[in-house]
């Protein structure tokens, strides 16, 4: 579409762009109105940067929220998300020359440009564009080659709260790769885009799972979703019975360009250390070493109370140091370093100041992944306390990511404890953890009277807004996609 006849039809609401949107956000016409203004300001945006010429395409992206099954995804075992009506919105055309053009409607990111080559080096750690420029690169990866792939423009706009744990990064990167996609008029089976965009995370330096590329891809209006991996698959399921989702901001920041990324690869590490040892302590030396908790599950034991049994019997509380990992593995520190704490900037994991806690973080994973089964079965009975049954795993789940995987803080947990006593059925943290946002199953109408409570027990005592981007009431929204072409 010329650029010209979006911001006209974008301006003007025209009722066929208000209808395709509509359809996006599952009939919520004040969602549609609100991305149709959004979109109008976004090309005008695009328009005072690069042009009032030339065609483009508007592409959408949505965050996610991970009801349960946390920090299990890249020990391939399941979660439970659900794609959100929050998004990133691209306006993006083509150009005949190898040079891509990056502007944000947030003055907070500055313009950005590269050049399209087959392997694009970074920005420094921690730059907004390297996502982009993760986005280019995994595709070009995924084609194994850039032939073909010219230079584009491109102006971004998200609603997603940053450093959230609503995945805003990962929807930004997935937009990316649909204005690529969309501005050369090809595209990729939807499956594989999202296993192909996990991937390119690594570029910006974490050890992604895929649990928010697969959600933000493939989300479903209406249902959230359970996600296995290995090969990546979804199951539909619908929330229990006359209730809502809310999300509740912290207001800590947990960038995964800084330390909160350290944290979070310091546990994947873990996790794999873990695997080692249990198949080494377990008398299991005829057999392949499995790399992922998934794996040893499947492989090494009978099934969840038998996992635990092992964990509990084979490893010891506390932190492993390189030298004892050294000494029960059979071979050298370099070798135990080498093989299990490379992290996906190519540097390897510096011991942790209470060693590595392998106990801890595998019983976390292999009874967070028992809840996600115990959650399926909950939503897949439809019986009439289903709420509070999924409730309670929920909040099994956070005392685990608070105790065991050691990813929570002070503020969560407050938020945590304000919505239980404000009548939510569950409660956790949702995401990576380390700051971010809390995820909170309550009766469906009572979202106002909620929002209250959490305001009087949480914000206000901190001198805080609460409903100044603070707190959601999300339903399950639809994946990502072409809006405009």
């Amino acid at each position: 579409m010329r650029i010209a006849d979006l911001i006209s039809l974008a301006a003007s609401r025209d009722a066929g762009l208000v209808s395709r949107l509509a359809a996006v956000y599952a009939g919520n016409s004040d969602l549609a109105a609100d991305a149709c203004a959004r979109i109008a300001s976004l090309a005008r945006h695009y328009a005072s940067s690069f042009g009032a010429s030339g065609d483009v395409a508007v592409v959408r992206a949505p965050g996610r929220v991970n009801l349960i099954g946390e920090h299990t995804d890249y020990n391939g075992l399941p979660v439970m998300p659900m794609a959100i009506s929050r998004d990133v919105l691209i306006v993006a055309g083509g150009t005949a020359g190898r040079t891509v053009r990056i502007t944000n409607t947030d003055n907070g990111f500055p313009d950005r440009v590269f050049t399209i080559e087959r392997r694009i080096p970074p920005y420094q750690p921690g730059d907004w564009a390297n996502y982009i420029k993760s986005a280019t690169q995994g595709l070009i990866d995924f084609w194994n080659s850039d032939d073909g792939i010219h230079g584009f423009d491109m102006a971004t706009s998200g609603n997603v709260p940053i450093a959230s744990g609503l995945s805003s990064s990962a929807a930004f990167t997935i937009a990316s790769a649909l204005a690529l996609l969309a501005t050369h008029q090809r595209s990729i089976e939807p499956v594989a885009f999202a296993d192909t965009m996990a991937k390119s995370d690594h570029y910006v330096g974490m050890a992604s799972g895929g649990m928010d590329q697969a959600t933000s891809v493939l989300g479903q209006p209406g249902s959230c979703l359970r996600i296995d991996f290995h090969p990546l698959r979804i199951q539909a399921m619908h929330l229990p019975a006359a209730t809502t989702v809310v999300v509740c901001h912290s207001r800590v920041k947990a960038a995964k360009a800084g330390n909160a990324r350290d944290e979070y690869n310091r546990r994947v590490v873990e996790c794999r250390l873990a695997v080692a040892l249990l198949h080494k302590l377990g008398g299991h030396k005829d057999a392949p070493t499995p790399t992922l908790l998934s794996e040893w599950r499947a492989t090494h034991t009978a099934g969840h109370a038998d996992a635990l049994g092992q964990i509990a019997r084979l490893l010891h509380i506390g932190g492993y140091r390189f030298e004892e990992l050294a000494q029960l593995l059979g071979i050298s520190r370099h070798e135990v370093s080498a093989a299990y704490c490379a992290t996906p900037s190519g540097a390897a994991l510096a011991e942790p100041s209470d060693g590595f806690q392998l106990k801890r973080r595998s019983r976390h994973v292999i009874s967070e992944a028992h809840r996600v089964d115990e959650a399926t079965a909950v939503l897949g009975a439809g019986e009439a306390d289903a709420a509070s049954q999924f409730g309670a795993l929920m909040n099994a789940s956070h005392e685990s990511c608070r105790s065991d995987y050691g990813i929570s803080c002070a503020e969560l947990d407050a938020l945590v404890g304000a919505a239980r006593d404000a009548g939510a059925f569950g409660a956790r943290l949702t995401g990576a953890g380390f700051g971010g946002c809390t995820v909170n199953l309550v009766r469906a109408g009572s979202a106002p009277a909620f929002f209250q409570k959490i305001n009087e027990a949480y914000y206000r005592p901190k001198g805080l807004d609460a409903l100044a981007d603070n707190l959601f009431e999300f339903s399950p929204a639809s994946g990502a996609g072409v809006l405009i072409t």
